[in-house]
């Protein structure tokens, strides 16, 4: 393990929770590994991929980043086959011949793809030594990016033979854990969960009255905040207004969401990638899997749904370990957006358990306590001590302890 991380990957020692999770894999064993953005998940199924014979199967939801990893491992000597909806028919022949023919390391495609029985079929006779679930929390409908194809992976591990799984999240609160230990039919699942904690996350909530006050505070953030990052907007059309008025400003901004033409997204995030933009001004369609170490900040100008949603997208600045602000803009009227959706929503369960997040998360934006363990708490976590110290609330809780008293 150690010779293949020093000379096939170029790194001294691991990083907390992967030699766990790496041994883990090569042991056979079903495991769930939760690891904060940036706290290095690929290396745990890549490295066992180099020692163990067959081919690891990658199932990501992710189609714009299969390039990137397929190139990555190739960097690394590693042969990589992608299979997906963004293909022409002939790559996709190729890839898939590839695949019957066991040639590469690691076979990389979307849940929709991989539980296809033509493509199950296709695997028919290959030495699978893993598969690998990326952003599992998908598969859990009390995750914030529940994705329905994650529901009938269980099906097409137990048709490949059952070989053993490692599913890979940044965020899963208990209720997720439980329900991606029964989607995947994995009692024994192992998990190994390295904390949520990250002090060097800046948590601040901006209050705000209207429209026009929440405008004239983002500008003077961006004005003020040091570095480039990210945006977050609830709906497309306020991707669109809220860019146009920055770029009215004089900020070198671009708005990216799921209507925008692909080549287009890619454009502005390969600019964003070398810091040609102040800020990308997104909905959630921007940042899952984004490979940007050192975003400064993440502004949400509209609330998210959950306190695990906001953890997950704010946990997008500061992955090389420097200081980095996530700002949350909260004025109570936004929460209209959501209250709409989860009114639409079928099942009185669902309705009642996203009313439920929406509450917590509204809380969170209104509370006096520290940002960190309100955060923590949603994860079962806490801090030693009763506080980071280093959110608004706790330097605001300090300079109230050290006004001097009247004599």
């Amino acid at each position: 393990m150690q010779k293949v991380l020093n000379d096939v990957f170029g790194l001294g020692a691991f990083r907390p929770g992967q030699e766990e999770v790496v041994r883990a894999a090569l042991a056979g064993r079903h495991t769930l590994a939760i690891m904060p953005t940036g706290a290095g998940k690929s290396l745990c199924y890549q490295l066992p991929a180099v020692l163990l014979p067959g081919m690891t199967l990658v199932v990501s939801p992710l189609i714009a980043l299969m390039k990137d990893q397929c190139d990555k491992l190739s960097e690394l000597g590693l042969l990589a086959s992608q299979v997906n909806s963004a293909q022409t028919s002939r790559e996709t022949r190729e890839a898939v011949e590839d695949i019957a023919d066991a040639r590469p390391h690691f076979a990389i495609t979307t849940p929709e793809r991989f539980t296809q029985p033509e493509f199950l079929q296709t695997l028919d006779g290959v030495l699978i030594d893993l598969i690998v679930i990326d952003e599992a929390h998908c598969i859990s409908q009390w995750g914030h990016d529940f994705r329905p194809a994650y529901l009938e992976l269980a099906a097409a591990i137990k048709a490949l033979g059952s070989p053993p799984v490692l599913a890979l999240t940044a965020t899963a609160p208990p209720p997720v854990i439980d329900d991606i230990r029964t989607q995947l039919d994995l009692p024994d699942l192992h998990v190994v969960n390295t904390g949520t904690y990250r002090p060097n996350l800046k948590y601040e909530v901006i209050q705000v009255d209207d429209d026009t006050m929440k405008q004239r505070q983002l500008l003077r953030l961006l004005g003020e905040l040091d570095g480039i990052g990210i945006v977050y907007t609830s709906t497309v059309k306020h991707a669109e207004e809220l860019a146009t008025l920055l770029k009215g400003n004089g900020l070198a901004v671009e708005r990216y969401h799921g209507r925008m033409a692909a080549r287009d997204r890619h454009e502005i995030q390969e600019r964003f990638m070398r810091a040609e933009l102040k800020a990308i001004v997104a909905t959630n369609a921007f940042g899952m899997g984004i490979d940007k170490s050192d975003i400064r900040f993440v502004v949400h100008y509209s609330i998210p749904g959950s306190v695990d949603a906001y953890y997950q997208e704010s946990g997008r600045a500061g992955r090389d370990g420097d200081p980095a602000r996530c700002v949350l803009m909260f004025r109570k009227a936004d929460q209209r957006t959501h209250l709409y959706f989860i009114g639409r929503k079928d099942d009185e369960e669902r309705r009642r358990a996203e009313r439920g997040k929406l509450d917590k998360m509204i809380a969170y934006a209104q509370s006096a306590l520290c940002r960190w363990q309100l955060i923590l708490r949603e994860f079962d976590e806490s801090i030693d001590g009763d506080a980071c110290g280093d959110c608004d609330n706790c330097r605001r809780n300090r300079a109230r302890r050290e006004l001097p008293t009247a004599s």
